[in-house]
């Protein structure tokens, strides 16, 4: 069913979904990196973590990029019907950021200091 609510509310909170998973992974990255420091590796010169999480944080982007584009014409007709897409792209946007700020420390502070 294409306008079903539960299709709907994922779209608009896709967005911050893929943030709080980001946000989960990228802690659980350095927080076993600081765990286990033997295991920590190095790769051109920067520490695997970093590369790891820098990784993610694309992937996260694309995610949100990838069902926003995707899922924008589909939504149901209501009343207003620019009003849910819009919704979601800014959740997805303010989202965005979030996932860039919080990977900027990953590049310039270590991780285990």
């Amino acid at each position: 069913m294409p306008g079903s609510f539960p299709r709907t509310f994922l779209f608009m909170l896709s967005g911050p979904i893929i943030w709080a998973v980001h946000f989960l992974f990228v802690y659980t990255v350095n927080g076993i990196n600081c765990a286990r420091p033997a295991m920590d590796g190095v790769w051109m010169g920067l520490p695997a973590p970093l590369w790891i999480i820098v990784a993610a944080s694309l992937l996260a982007l694309l995610a949100m990029a990838a069902i926003f584009l995707r899922l924008r014409s589909r939504m149901p007709r209501t009343a207003c019907p620019g009003f849910i897409p819009w919704l979601a792209g800014a959740l997805s946007l303010l989202s965005a950021v979030a996932i860039i700020w919080e990977t900027l420390p990953v590049l310039l502070v270590p991780a285990c200091a």
